[in-house]
């Protein structure tokens, strides 16, 4: 699992594994990161997952930041 399973429910896949809804980025490790926007739907395939940059740009605020190195 990684860091961001603390966020959304740890039976859901990382949201790295889904494009970007907005601009269709795809995660590759060492990129901006995408996260889920709701956490309380039933069902992961039902919410939407949006890049740092697109979250940014929507002006929702962004979620606590992972601890260590990570890029944008």
């Amino acid at each position: 699992m990684t860091d961001d399973g603390a966020r959304h429910p740890p039976d859901w896949p990382d949201p790295g594994t889904r494009p970007c809804a907005d601009c269709g980025h795809v995660y590759f490790a060492g990129e901006r990161r995408h996260e889920y926007l709701d956490h309380s739907a039933a069902r992961h395939e039902d919410v939407e997952v949006l890049c740092v940059l697109c979250r940014r740009q929507r002006g929702l605020p962004q979620t606590e930041r992972r601890s260590g190195n990570w890029h944008w």
